[in-house]
Parts: C-alpha cells; sequence; structure tokens
C-alpha cells in the first residue's frame, strides 16, 4: 500500500485556494447584484435592519475568533472522511462570505486601500492556514475514489498532529491580529466616517 505522501500538499493546497477564491468572486458578484437593486425592490424588514453590536473586550474577541476560526479548520479536514465533499462546501461558503463583505464594503464607498488594511493583516494567516486544512481535506477524494488506500501510511503522510499544530498557531496569531489590531483599525476608520 502506497501513502498519500507530501507530492500532493501543493496539489492539494492549490485547489484549496482556488475553491476559496472561487467563492469570493461569487460573494463580490452576489454583494454588487444586491447593491444594484432598487430599494422599492427590497423586502421592508431589509431595508430597516440594523446589526445588534455586541462589545467584546480585547480578549473576550480573541478567544471567539479563535474558536470560530479553529471550528472551521476541523469542519474542512472532515473531508478526508467526506471524500472532500466537506472541504469543498465549507471553502465555498468562506468564499463567499469573504467576497461579500469585499463587496459589500466596496459598495458603501470605502477604498481598495482600507479594505485591504482590515482584511490582509490577519487574512494572510487565517486564510492561508485554512487552505492548509483544506489541502488535507482534500485528500479525501483520493481516499474515497481508490487512489490510495486508507491505511496507517497514509494517515501518517498526511501529519494530522503536525496541520493541527500549525493550524491552532497560525489561528491564534490570526485572532490576536484581529482582536487587536484590525478592530482598533476599523474603529479609527468608522471614526473617519
Amino acid at each position: 500500500m502506497e501513502p498519500i505522501g507530501n507530492d500532493n500538499w501543493i496539489g492539494g493546497f492549490g485547489w484549496s485556494v482556488g475553491v476559496l477564491l472561487f467563492g469570493m468572486l461569487a460573494g463580490i458578484a452576489i454583494a454588487d447584484w444586491i447593491s444594484s437593486m432598487p430599494a422599492q425592490t427590497m423586502p421592508q424588514n431589509l431595508t430597516n435592519f440594523r446589526a445588534e453590536t455586541v462589545e467584546r473586550s480585547g480578549w473576550e474577541l480573541f478567544w471567539f475568533i479563535l474558536r470560530r476560526n479553529m471550528t472551521v479548520f476541523v469542519m474542512l479536514l472532515l473531508g478526508l472522511v467526506s471524500a472532500g465533499a466537506v472541504t469543498v462546501v465549507v471553502l465555498l461558503a468562506n468564499g463567499i462570505a469573504i467576497g461579500q463583505l469585499i463587496g459589500l464594503a466596496k459598495g458603501a464607498g470605502m477604498s481598495n486601500a482600507a479594505v485591504a488594511s482590515l482584511i490582509v493583516p490577519h487574512g494572510v494567516l487565517e486564510l492561508g492556514a485554512l487552505c492548509v486544512a483544506g489541502a488535507v481535506g482534500l485528500q479525501g477524494i483520493r481516499l474515497a475514489f481508490g487512489v490510495r488506500a486508507l491505511g496507517w501510511e497514509s494517515l501518517k503522510s498526511l501529519r494530522i498532529g503536525t496541520v493541527m499544530a500549525f493550524g491552532l498557531g497560525a489561528l491564534a496569531a490570526a485572532a490576536a491580529v484581529e482582536a487587536f489590531v484590525t478592530v482598533e483599525f476599523a474603529d479609527s476608520l468608522r471614526r473617519q466616517w
């Protein structure tokens, strides 16, 4: 029985990034479509919608973000037991959500620099870690369709423990940046508007 091996990490990572980017483009298109709708066609309950804001302290926000992102990270790994289906759906859904956020921010008049400043500092670590988990989860496609048999050597070659440790470290760093840096920058932007 031949293990999965390292030869598919780059390909799996590339596919993860591709699915995430496809979702982001779809999310931006959806946001553009929503923004282009005349106000009269919007349902009344949406035009009067006001988001409730929950004030969280820096550390409370850090733990909230870390728990949320670790949940997504683990869900991406579930592709190993779902023939990659869970991984594709989670990557696509996250891409759509990020794309909608970007599209709606741009539609509200935010500059490209402001949007990038809000997303890039923590997003590189966060999305990179999620794409690594996606690369592992997408190996479930190969396992399910018999390209490689699921055995001890195949599982060892995936280095799940190393991937989990990397994910926890990268997502903790991203959560810290998001909770303590991005929030401050977002508040300064809000005061300027």
